[in-house]
């Protein structure tokens, strides 16, 4: 135990602090499990609901410095991937909204690669114009030829 005053103090706020942040964490972890069982139960208007003061809850949390703020980021960042991915996989299970979905992929990669491949070439063209004007004009010099090339 400590003999100064000041750090008698300064192990009690310790203890205010730690036992302050462990409610906050298990306050958390609450959360994230309301929201898991409800995306389970597929519920997603609720789950939504339950992200949003889920994801408010943890950022004050990284505000106060009890968490991280990479710790919070990936923490949100797992929540809404398992939101959408939870979404996309509930629609899915209707084969006409599939079927569009697909089309209209397939439609948007070949645009993508339409583009690419101009983009591609007229960086080409530019590279060789630029290559063209920055090279200086050579000079022509006569060839010396020598007396077995006369003979």
């Amino acid at each position: 135990m400590a003999n100064i005053k000041s750090a008698k103090k300064r192990i009690l706020t310790n203890d205010r602090q730690r036992s302050e942040n462990r409610y906050v964490k298990a306050t958390i972890s609450t959360y994230i499990k309301g929201f898991r069982k409800l995306l389970a139960d597929g519920k997603f208007a609720d789950a939504e609901k339950k992200l949003i003061s889920t994801i408010s809850y943890i950022d004050s949390a990284r505000s106060k410095g009890i968490l991280h703020k990479n710790n919070a980021s990936r923490k949100i960042a797992r929540l809404t991937t398992a939101y959408t991915q939870a979404v996309a996989s509930a629609k899915v299970e209707a084969p006409v909204k599939e079927v569009k979905k697909a089309e209209v992929k397939v439609v948007k990669a070949e645009t993508k690669t339409e583009e690419v491949k101009e983009v591609k070439k007229t960086t080409k063209k530019a590279a060789t114009k630029k290559a063209t004007e920055e090279k200086p004009a050579k000079k022509t010099t006569a060839k010396k030829t020598t007396k077995k090339e006369e003979k």
